[in-house]
Order: structure tokens, then C-alpha cells, then sequence
């Protein structure tokens, strides 16, 4: 990743942590001692400017402390102090949801998704986007940059290097299928996506989820399901399932608490069966 010169570099930084074209008087030195570390790096330079706007200069140091001990090349690790530095775990769990499941969606429907999980997700996604963690296009769609999102990534895959279903969440197919497959599912799993083609669907057991309890978001595409749905966890907000094989969604799958069921390329003919009782506000996207 090529940097800025100098100038450029003072004045990108500046604009994110000073909101103008240069540096604040006492802020000039400790300026060029970020961009020096940050190797000129425009995407390290808006997050760490972003996330130092507004902070004192005993807090910069602490920063500069931290930027001095990981190498240039390593730039996920530097782009990995302002997720560090954000308020709280709802703002981290946000985070980490966007970057494995929600790039590319409405962001209001996301807000709806993860405010169903607690999360005060309107808030959450604002200090994201103040810190450029996150963006909104044009067409409201969530949006982040590759070398973030894969930040975000690591740092899921970091807490559980080799026991896959150890981790917070599953996005990397080989990963997924390898845990619905072997039924080694944990209650560890907050998360999971697994997209196949649909014009060859995998089967799988229902009993691959029975240790899920606390699977809040699934993404499907191109899985077909065997067995009971009693076994899906009763945590689940959002389904998000490409290519639904059954008729009908099955009466014993626990649906009081979903908020959103999206049922792409579906064979759905009728909703339910049986009349359901819905306690949160559900949305429903079938298309055909």
C-alpha cells in the first residue's frame, strides 16, 4: 500500500483529527509523530485522526506509545487501536457483526436487526461511521474498506485460533461447513454465514444447531435443512435463508424473537401452517 508525502499526509490526518487543514497549536509535533508511525497510510491516517479528534494531548501520547510498538507493515494492528478504543462492547459487538454478516445491507434494516439484539445498533453504527470504521453510500448501504472489514475478521479468528466453533461468529464457508457438518457447534457461536450455490444444494441435520443456544444471525444459501427445527436457537433475530426449500416455514422452529426473515429464490407457498405467535416486530422479504 503506497503512502502520502508529507504534506498531504498533515493535511488528510489533520482534517479527521482537527476537522481543518492543519494542526492545532501544541498538536504539530505529536501530528508528524502519528504519520511517521502510521507509515503515510491514508486509511491509517483518517481512522487514527478520526479516533484521536478531540482527545488531550496525554492521550495522544498513549496512542503514539502503542503505534511505536507495532511494525509498518503490520496494518491491521495499527488500525486495530481505534476498535480497541471504541466505548464499549455493544459498539465492538456492531462492529464485529457488520464486518463478518452486514456489509452491503440497508443500513435501517440492519439498525432494526441489531436493536432487536440489544445492541442500540442507531447509535453504535453513528460512532462507527465519526471514527470511519463504517461508511454509508448513497444509496444507504453500509460500506467498509477491505483492510477494516479483515481487521474485524482477524480479531473473531484471533480469540479461537484452531477450534473453529469456539469463536463469536463463522463467515468463511469452509469454516461453517465444517462445524454443521461435524454437529461440533457451541454456544460460543453468536453468528454464522454459509453460502453455497443453489443449484446444488447441501444437506445438512437440524441437530448441527442444537448447541447453538446463543445464535443470534444466520445466512444461508444453497443449504437445505433434515430434521426437527426445534433445534434452532430461540435467540435468533435475523434468518436470512437464499433458496428456501420448504413449502411452508415448519410450526416447530421457536420464531418469537426474530425481527427479520428474509427468504430469497424461496418455494415458500404459504407462511405458516399453523397460526404463530410473534412478540418482536418481524420483517419479511420473499422473493420468488
Amino acid at each position: 500500500m503506497k503512502g502520502m508525502d508529507e504534506g498531504e499526509s498533515i493535511e488528510l490526518f489533520s482534517w479527521h483529527a482537527f476537522k481543518q487543514a492543519s494542526p492545532k497549536e501544541n498538536f504539530t509535533q505529536l501530528s508528524r509523530n502519528v504519520i511517521t508511525y502510521s507509515g503515510g497510510l491514508p486509511l491509517a491516517l483518517e481512522v487514527l485522526g478520526c479516533y484521536l479528534f478531540d482527545m488531550k494531548v496525554a492521550e495522544w501520547e498513549n496512542v503514539l506509545e502503542k503505534l511505536k510498538r507495532i511494525p509498518n507493515h503490520q496494518v491491521q494492528k495499527k488500525l486495530k487501536i481505534s476498535y480497541d478504543g471504541l466505548n464499549d462492547d455493544t459498539e465492538r459487538d456492531i462492529f464485529l457483526d457488520i464486518a463478518c454478516f452486514f456489509i452491503g445491507m440497508d443500513r435501517n434494516d440492519v439498525i432494526h436487526i441489531l436493536n432487536g439484539c440489544g445492541l442500540f445498533a442507531e447509535n453504535g453504527i453513528r460512532v462507527l461511521v465519526e471514527r470511519s470504521l463504517v461508511t454509508i453510500d448513497n444509496k444507504n448501504k453500509l460500506r467498509m474498506h477491505d483492510l477494516i472489514r479483515d481487521m474485524g475478521r482477524e480479531i473473531v479468528r484471533a480469540n479461537s485460533l484452531k477450534v473453529l466453533e469456539k469463536r463469536s461468529r463463522l463467515w468463511f464457508h469452509e469454516d461453517a461447513l465444517d462445524v454443521l457438518a461435524k454437529e461440533t457447534g457451541t454456544e460460543a457461536i453468536e453468528g454464522l454465514a454459509l453460502r453455497l450455490s443453489i443449484n446444488n444444494a447441501t444437506c445438512l441435520s437440524t441437530k448441527a444447531f442444537k448447541n447453538m443456544e446463543k445464535l443470534r444471525l444466520l445466512q444461508l444459501a444453497g443449504v437445505r435443512l433434515d430434521g426437527d427445527f426445534k433445534y434452532l436457537s430461540k435467540d435468533l433475530r435475523w434468518l436470512c435463508w437464499h433458496g428456501f426449500p420448504l413449502k411452508y416455514i415448519p410450526t416447530n422452529f421457536y420464531q418469537r424473537n426474530l425481527i427479520s426473515i428474509e427468504l430469497q429464490n424461496s418455494n415458500v407457498q404459504l407462511v405458516w401452517k399453523e397460526a404463530q405467535v410473534l412478540i418482536s416486530f418481524l420483517i419479511f422479504l420473499f422473493i420468488d
